[in-house]
C-alpha cells in the first residue's frame, strides 16, 4: 500500500468525484483503478445508466488533499472512454451546514 503524507491526504475533507462516461462494460473498473492506485478507499460508488448510452459515475473518498483530488481527476479524465470528471471538495465539519458553498473544479 502506497505511503500516504500530508500533503496527499487531509483527514477533514470529503472530495465527491463525477464522472459522466460511455457505458463500457470496463469503465467502472478503469476509474477505480486509480484510487486503488493511491490507496484511496471509496466510501461510496454510485454508478448509473442514462439514456444516452453513458453512464453518471459518483465516487465520494474522504480524506483526500484538493491537489490530490486535482490530479486523480486528471488522471480519470484520461480514460478513452470517460466524457468528463468533475469534483466537489467539502470540509466534514460543513457538511452539516448546507448553506457553504462547495468548490467545484471540472476537467473536459
Amino acid at each position: 500500500m502506497p505511503k500516504t503524507t500530508p500533503e496527499a491526504t487531509s483527514e477533514n475533507t470529503r472530495v465527491e468525484f463525477v464522472i459522466v462516461a460511455m457505458s463500457e462494460p470496463n469503465t467502472l473498473l478503469r476509474v477505480l483503478e486509480y484510487f486503488a492506485l493511491i490507496g484511496a478507499t471509496p466510501s461510496n460508488v454510485r454508478a448509473d445508466a442514462n439514456p444516452d448510452d453513458t453512464q453518471t459515475i459518483s465516487i465520494i473518498v474522504e480524506g483526500l488533499s484538493q491537489r490530490r483530488a486535482y490530479i486523480l481527476a486528471g488522471k480519470i479524465n484520461e480514460i478513452f472512454t470517460v466524457n468528463s470528471t468533475g469534483y466537489v471538495v467539502n470540509s466534514i465539519e460543513e457538511l452539516g451546514d448546507r448553506s457553504n458553498h462547495s468548490d467545484m473544479r471540472m476537467c473536459a
